[in-house]
């Protein structure tokens, strides 16, 4: 999982450094904070902690950035003699309209996402593991303050929904609700 989580975030990376010098405007933002999943699938590990990133990018004529991102969150529980880790990846691409107010940038978007949900059970009597893919959507909105020529802080909400998750009979999804502390940088700077 852990390996899987930097191939993505390499790829995301990669693609930021690739249409950086092409495109006249775009924000890189990384967002730490809080993920709830269903607490009817997911106890005890439906509050996880996430980390991710978002990069958007356009040309300055165009009415609406392109987005894409990856987000990683999980939480490790101990219940009884039970260790209980769950997590779920995801790896996103749309659209987003972000609006100039000066230095404010409020903003809404939404796309397609691949969600990967594993959860692990340690005990005394051995371990199991169920791990399953799917397709989903997302939304989000939210504000960012550029402070400087390049620097952004904000916050961002996030809701996944639409993915449907089955490993040998064991059926779930991964849609979330999640809310995050935004921090990043945007180009071109700020007079």
């Amino acid at each position: 999982m852990k390996r899987q989580i930097l191939l993505w975030a390499g790829f995301v990376l990669a693609m930021v450094a690739a249409a950086t010098p092409a495109l006249a405007e775009g924000n890189a933002n990384f967002v730490l904070g809080g993920r709830w999943l269903d607490e009817d699938d997911w106890e005890p590990v439906e509050e996880q902690g996430v980390f991710g990133v978002t990069v958007d990018f356009g040309k300055e004529s165009w009415p609406i950035h392109l987005a894409a991102g990856f987000m990683a969150s999980a939480k490790d529980e101990d219940e009884g003699p039970f260790d209980i880790n769950g997590s779920v990846s995801e790896l996103s691409f749309g659209v987003l309209k972000l609006w100039d107010e000066g230095n404010v940038h409020p903003y809404v978007g939404g796309g397609l996402a691949a969600v990967t949900a594993e959860v692990e059970i340690e005990g005394p009597g051995g371990d199991v593991s169920a791990d399953a893919s799917s397709g989903a959507i997302y939304a989000q909105g939210g504000v960012f303050w550029r402070i400087g020529r390049r620097f952004n802080i904000g916050g961002d909400v996030r809701v996944l929904f639409g993915s449907d998750l089955e490993d040998d009979g064991f059926e779930t999804d991964a849609d979330y609700f999640q809310l995050g502390l935004l921090l990043g940088w945007g180009w071109p700077a700020t007079r």
